[in-house]
């Protein structure tokens, strides 16, 4: 009996030893993404529930734990930026501004972790950036345009039969608007929490119509320059000509008053116009205004990415494999199904978006400019998005913006 007591207390240390090893072998993975569920409907999914569901099985298969991060866009850059420096960082992580990251080498080389078919199934694979050793580090994204929105039966009852184009047709009607209908005809977002937000929609798009080109022939931003100067005019006429108020330097609702039926025009994200038609607004894309450079609607390729703290820890392989159910189409058409909607980035994605808006890019692929990438692209969007508004603020001429915003580039973060 003894020696059959002695036997079981063997058995169960060695099943002991067992379920321990097997414990220590599991992994943690940490991705962090930022926030894109925005909908107040009280039936939307959120971001950190769509996600551990993408995740579920791929825990189980992998004898793993994966731990979802869901960050705010405020100082997102520089919170990730931060997070991969550190040992505690993500192991997967969304990406905006990358030139940073991959001049510091903080992002994992994915070419030799991914198979050829799988390279070939992302579409914007090329244009993605390469490290030192001339490897891709991310999954480009598909950011698509911002497109504008105008209210049609605000338009109607301004006695305005077609959508004004030009820079100075759509001026002259926002003054008929704002004086037929007492209503406000256009407002910007110049209170963003970021330069890159509100740069995104209310400045890029103006300089690409007016023929601006980001970078100079030496790869460096560039902005000082008759295309930037025909912007700031632009854009502080709608403040001279009180279409725009002493408040634009903190508006940050001009989509929910264009959604309230308040406002004519506003440029917004792509996934807008399913809220302002659930608002009954009646409402109408436009691709852009036509500059003195014709067309100009600005995109971005926001990324996926492995940190290269992720291989110190011994996560690389499971790192990239995580990456890859999150960028495959069938989580892809799920993502912009149920939480925000983007155009398709792979091959094997059925998503189809609107397709009134599919129809307009279409029509416009030529004026459609990436928003380059450039050393400390963060800090000088913040620097110009702030001249911006002193210029709003009368405490700025447009030539001033211009001239401080290079300067400041120039000494404190270029030096």
């Amino acid at each position: 009996m003894k020696r059959f007591l002695s036997m079981l207390l063997v058995v169960s240390l060695l099943c002991t030893c067992v379920a321990l090893a097997h414990a220590e072998e599991k992994k943690s993975l940490t991705v962090w993404i930022p926030q894109y569920q925005f909908s107040k409907d009280e039936n939307a999914i959120s971001d950190l529930d769509f996600w551990n569901g993408v995740f579920d099985s791929f825990e189980e298969e992998n004898n793993c734990e994966v731990h979802v991060e869901i960050l705010p866009w405020s100082d997102y850059n520089t919170t990730i930026y931060t997070g991969l420096l550190n040992n505690d960082g993500p192991d997967v992580v969304y990406v905006t501004d990358n030139y940073d990251l991959v001049k510091n080498n903080l992002l994992l080389g994915l070419d030799s972790y991914l198979t050829e078919e799988e390279k070939d199934n992302y579409l914007l694979w090329n244009i993605g950036p390469v490290n030192a050793e001339g490897e891709h580090v991310i999954v480009p994204m598909d950011d698509g345009i911002a497109p504008g929105y105008y209210n049609k039966d605000i338009l109607a009852e301004a006695g305005i039969e077609s959508f004004p184009e030009t820079w100075e047709d759509f001026l002259s009607a926002c003054k008929t608007i704002k004086e037929k209908t007492g209503k406000q005809a256009f407002l910007q977002n110049w209170g963003a929490t970021t330069g890159t937000s509100a740069l995104m929609l209310a400045f890029w798009p103006y300089y690409f119509q007016a023929g601006g080109t980001m970078l100079d022939e030496n790869g460096q931003i560039s902005i000082n320059n008759e295309a930037g100067l025909a912007t700031l005019n632009f854009l502080k006429s709608f403040y001279d000509e009180g279409i725009f108020d002493d408040t634009i330097v903190s508006e940050g609702e001009s989509i929910d008053k264009f959604g309230a039926g308040e406002l004519a025009f506003v440029v917004a994200d792509m996934n807008k116009g399913k809220t302002f038609t659930a608002n009954g607004v009646n409402w109408e894309y436009f691709f852009s205004l036509k500059g003195a450079a014709g067309y100009g609607a600005r995109t971005a390729t926001d990324s996926f990415a492995v940190s290269m703290k992720a291989k110190e820890r011994g996560n690389d392989a499971l790192a990239v494999k995580a990456l890859t159910l999150i960028t495959s189409g069938k989580t892809m058409d799920a993502f912009h199904e149920q939480v925000f909607a983007l155009p398709r980035f792979t091959k094997d994605s059925v998503y189809t978006n609107n397709p009134a808006y599919d129809e307009l890019v279409s029509a416009h692929t030529d004026a459609v400019y990436v928003v380059s990438e450039f050393e400390g692209k963060a800090s000088f969007e913040d620097n110009l998005q702030s001249n911006i508004q002193s210029m709003f603020m009368g405490d700025l001429t447009p030539e001033q913006v211009l001239e401080e915003t290079m300067n400041y580039y120039l000494e404190q973060i270029k030096q």
